[in-house]
């Protein structure tokens, strides 16, 4: 019979055998060879996932899926590069021809053909006016397999530009699309194909277009997991449930960072900008009030303390890194008795003494709308609303889903929200649509005949130079009339699990852009 002593010999003994076989598995595991490793990616996103429709599911299905491609790409300094086309030419003012690569392949096997480009494009177009009003094209002319012309409505120097939008991401014909005409299976070329889309959870399966026209991507499957909460994105990625995620709350990163987390901090095309509800018959009317309102905002603080240095005091519409900005534009720096003074002009006064201004017997009171997926925007809109305390309007700040704002918001009411201002890298894009009477976000009405007469011009001017100067005045006018407020230049926090490798950030993204060369080193590791 074994005495007491030895059961407990042995017991130890056992233990460390045991516990040297685990650790011996354990270094196996960490110095797999390549090619025994899972070359899977889980990454959690910042939206949620309603459609793979390329037409309606912002930058997702091109950008973040690699589904789709476009005719022309975007380089990282915003130049243009071929993309599905190959090369384009200008044939006179309103005439582009475009030569499409040979040998391109859609992912059920079907050939990538001019035909199959004109029937995508023109399915898009046919859903959505802004496309429309985005590309002025007026028809597409199959030449030949590889060869299209385009016919714009008008002289249109950002033509080719125009097709970078994701929105105009390629899909065969033989996509799958249900009887609304919406697209539940995208078929598209790029290096990762859709494998099934489960619309309760909002979770996209991709895997590996193994054919892909440009080279086999490293990572074999994709996972996305839409996680609209900024607080949740950051837990996820803590535990292991995502390898790899964007826009976490900025105070989070520095513990992210203690607990080994990659975290970096890229600057984007985007920028954090106040609208209002409407520039007539309301307080904003009055360009003083509109003045008044950014000179009270203080940006340093916003950008240092608010959010933790991760963004930028913004100047114009226009980070001073891009080409088309005006560098010369003279800020509205923080000025709370400038602001206090153009309000007393514009007649509004604190007559009961309680703090708030008033006007014909109205208290200057609005509500600042905003939303949760970005999350510096609800504590950036609770710094506005005690800086704008401070100067007699009072604000309430209510935030909820982008999509319900609109149905909720009055004239007299102010939203804070992220624009991207190179959805097309071309400021075509984002002035048109920004300032002109007619614009697509010009939800407020804003109007200036001059305004209008520059964007036009724009449009129709081919040399570079000339329109810049253009462009240029186009930002001095929107500075010295305020429709719009400029706060901060976004930056996006980008945070992945060590054992991702190869990510390289591409500021044309709009949020973050996978890449091909993402691929997983050694083994994933949750640490609890």
């Amino acid at each position: 019979m074994l005495s007491r002593k030895r059961k407990i010999g042995i017991g130890i003994a056992v233990c460390l055998v045991l516990l040297s076989s685990m650790i011996l598995m354990y270094v196996e595991r960490k110095t797999a060879s390549a090619s025994e490793i899972k070359q899977n990616l889980v990454v959690g996103e910042m939206w949620p996932i309603r459609t793979v429709d390329p037409v309606r599911s912002g930058t997702l299905v091109k950008e973040k899926a690699m589904i789709v491609e476009t005719l022309v790409e975007a380089n990282p300094d915003f130049t243009l590069k071929p993309g599905l086309a190959e090369s384009w030419e200008q044939i006179n003012d309103t005439q582009w021809k475009f030569y499409l690569r040979k040998g391109v392949k859609f992912h059920d096997g079907t050939e990538f053909t001019a035909d199959a480009v004109k029937w995508s494009i023109e399915n898009a177009l046919n859903k959505s006016p802004p496309l429309k009003a985005l590309t002025l094209i007026k028809s597409i002319e199959v030449l030949d397999k590889h060869t299209l012309l385009f016919t714009t409505e008008n002289p249109y120097a950002a033509f080719p530009a125009s097709l970078v939008h994701s929105s105009l991401g390629i899909v065969s014909p033989t996509s799958e699309i249900d009887d609304k005409g919406n697209i539940i299976k995208p078929i598209g070329t790029g290096p990762f194909k859709l494998e099934r889309f489960d619309i309760a959870t909002g979770t996209l399966y991709l895997i590996r277009n193994d054919d892909y026209w440009s080279g086999k991507p490293r990572l074999e499957r994709i996972i996305i997991k839409a996680i609209p909460d900024p607080a949740s994105r950051a837990i996820s990625v803590e535990k292991g449930e995502v390898d790899f995620t964007c826009d976490v709350p900025y105070g989070e990163i520095e513990r992210l960072k203690r607990l080994g987390l990659k975290v970096e901090l890229h600057a984007t095309a985007r920028v954090y900008q106040l609208t209002f509800g409407n520039l007539s018959d309301t307080p904003y009317s009055d360009v003083r009030v509109r003045k008044a309102i950014s000179y009270a905002i203080d940006r340093e603080a916003i950008s240092e303390r608010t959010l933790h240095g991760s963004a930028e005091p913004a100047v114009g519409p226009i980070m001073p890194t891009l080409w088309w900005a005006n560098r010369n534009l003279t800020e509205y720096s923080y000025n709370p008795e400038r602001a206090k003074e153009l309000l007393a002009e514009a007649g509004w006064r604190d007559v009961d003494g309680d703090g708030i201004l008033e006007k014909d017997g109205e208290e200057f009171s609005v509500t600042l709308y905003t939303y949760p997926e970005r999350p510096a925007l609800q504590p950036m809109a609770e710094a506005i609303q005690a800086m704008l305390k401070d100067v007699g309007i009072k604000v309430e700040v209510r935030v909820m889903e982008y999509s319900a704002i609109e149905k909720h918001m009055t004239d007299r009411d102010m939203k804070l929200a992220s624009y991207s201002v190179a959805m097309v890298p071309d400021p075509d894009y984002y002035f048109r649509k920004m300032f002109h009477s007619k614009g697509d976000y010009n939800k407020w009405g804003y109007s200036n005949s001059e305004m209008d007469s520059l964007l036009e011009h724009g449009l129709m001017t081919f040399d570079a130079d000339k329109r810049k100067e253009v462009y240029d005045r186009v930002q001095e006018i929107a500075l010295d009339e305020v429709p719009v407020i400029y706060v901060a230049y976004y930056k996006v926090p980008v945070v992945m699990h060590d054992y991702v490798k190869g990510f390289v950030f591409n500021p044309v993204a709009h949020d973050y852009m996978l890449n091909l060369e993402i691929y997983i080193e050694g083994q994933k590791t949750r640490w609890r």
